[in-house]
């Protein structure tokens, strides 16, 4: 195994959103053969099945390369294969997944840099308009794709019903789902995720920055030298915490059955009218639904479906908020794959031949990413698409979210940028969600949860200055 450099402990970034992974150790050679790139993505409905076929049939057509695309699953689901297919020697060339779901691979030297695909993709979709938690030194790592923002969503027309105003902090969220629940609507006060992976562990952690510590419990000893790094788990704001996702818990449907595809699906069907989530992806999936139904109601719940800022803590305001960057999401390819020079050239095939092709790609997933590329956004291509012309509400709601939520309230506190390969170890533990999925279940008080979770910390931090200190 190689270890991994200077350069990398320098660059890396302890991204937002908690869609991690479990993969480690050493891979070995496979993937799909010397003819085939084997690809899992979770840039997979029914939308994008459709697109990827017919994207895969004039690939093949044009370049001989076939391409073998598997559905890999959302966040707690495709860690799981990747892992599988490295012990058995047979990584695939290409995944889709934020940064650290592959971070361990990438500390092994074990990815492949993509620097010529993206100049070719940023000559004709404009310069990346990301940070640099995908890049190594002068090297890039990661095709992106879009970028994760983090924000609060509710039901104007619930609002409206019941005389509701836009919160402002969390106490009036928490408020606002008790007169939903206990009114006369057939619907639910707010949806909490409380599976214990994925969407729960990312809304803990959301929630703990917007109370002024990082959401992964560590920072760093001295902020000007940026050298080193010790836990900052603060009993007090993490009980709060906890005890807040625990009250929310009793306005929602069973929080054990929501993650992040549950979220999505329980928006469509009305189940809740207040939840944590990214962009304006529950404004999108209702938006598309509306349209394969033909259904008016849904189209008036799209309509409803307001994007906002997150609240915040009352005396802790936005710019104490220690959210630091969205977190970019997009492939990466394995540089021990079977066919790692043919995954390349089908990204640079899928993004660099023209802006209409790459729009597809947000046409398939409306409202899910904010895209990667500074010049998509506004372009023609992209406002013209029939999703943005039949809901012209979800393209506001994209544009707020990147001018006023990732440009106002995301990097407000310098030091919360604990950019290191320590930070991508924590995040890809798991024990953060299961600390929020104990407390909704009863099997832990709050602060039993506090003390088990602290001692989770304690073991993952050590295990990461173990391997990269």
């Amino acid at each position: 195994m190689t270890r991994n450099t200077l350069n990398r402990r320098r660059v890396l970034a302890g991204a937002g959103v908690g869609i991690t992974g479990a993969v480690a150790g050493c891979l070995g050679g496979g993937g799909g053969g010397d003819d085939e790139v084997h690809f899992i993505t979770d840039y997979y409905n029914s939308s994008w099945e459709s697109l990827w076929g017919d994207l895969e049939s004039e690939f093949t057509d044009e370049t001989d390369v076939n391409m073998n695309i598997e559905e890999g699953g959302m966040s707690g689901t495709q860690e799981g294969r990747l892992a599988q297919l490295i012990q058995s020697g047979n990584p695939p060339d290409a995944n889709t997944s934020t940064f650290d779901q592959v971070a361990d691979i990438w500390a092994t030297d074990q990815l492949s840099t993509v620097d010529d695909v993206v100049s070719s993709i940023e000559e004709v979709n404009g310069e990346l308009n990301v940070g640099g938690a995908f890049l190594g030194g002068d090297n890039i790592y990661q095709v992106p794709h879009g970028v994760y923002v983090s924000d609060f969503v509710y039901r104007q027309d619930v609002y409206d019903e019941l005389g509701l105003e836009e919160p402002e902090t969390f106490q009036d969220v928490l408020d606002n789902a008790q007169t939903i629940d206990e009114s006369d609507m057939d619907i639910r006060g707010y949806g909490l995720a409380g599976m214990p992976t994925g969407k729960s562990q990312d809304e803990f952690q959301v929630l703990l920055a917007s109370a002024g510590i990082n959401g992964l419990g560590i920072r760093w000893k001295d902020a000007e030298a940026r050298d080193e790094l010790e836990i900052h788990f603060p009993e007090d704001v993490v009980t709060s915490v906890l005890q807040y996702m625990k009250d929310l818990s009793q306005y929602s449907p069973d929080p054990t059955s929501i993650g992040w595809a549950e979220s999505l699906g329980g928006w469509v069907q009305g189940q809740y009218a207040q939840q944590y989530h990214l962009n304006a992806w529950p404004v999108g999936i209702t938006a598309l639904t509306a349209e394969g139904e033909d259904s008016d109601g849904l189209r008036g719940v799209a309509e409803a479906t307001q994007v906002m800022a997150y609240p915040t803590w009352g005396e802790i305001d936005k710019d104490e908020n220690w959210l630091s960057s969205p977190a970019p999401d997009g492939y990466h390819v394995f540089a021990n794959g079977g066919n790692t020079d043919g995954a390349k050239q089908w990204f640079e095939w899928l993004y660099a031949d023209s802006t209409e092709r790459t729009v597809q790609f947000y046409a398939a997933d409306p409202g899910r990413f904010l895209p990667s590329y500074a010049d998509i956004i506004g372009s023609d291509a992209f406002q013209n698409q029939d999703i943005m012309q039949a809901h012209p509400h979800l393209l506001e709601k994209l544009q707020y979210v990147q001018d006023e939520i990732w440009g106002n309230h995301y990097g407000s506190v310098d030091e919360a940028n604990v950019s290191s390969p320590e930070a991508l170890y924590l995040q890809r533990q798991w024990f953060y969600g299961e600390m929020v999925n104990r407390v909704v279940t009863d099997s832990m008080s709050v602060q039993e949860a506090y003390d088990w979770g602290y001692g989770q910390l304690e073991d993952a931090f050590a295990d990461a200055q173990e391997q990269f200190g």
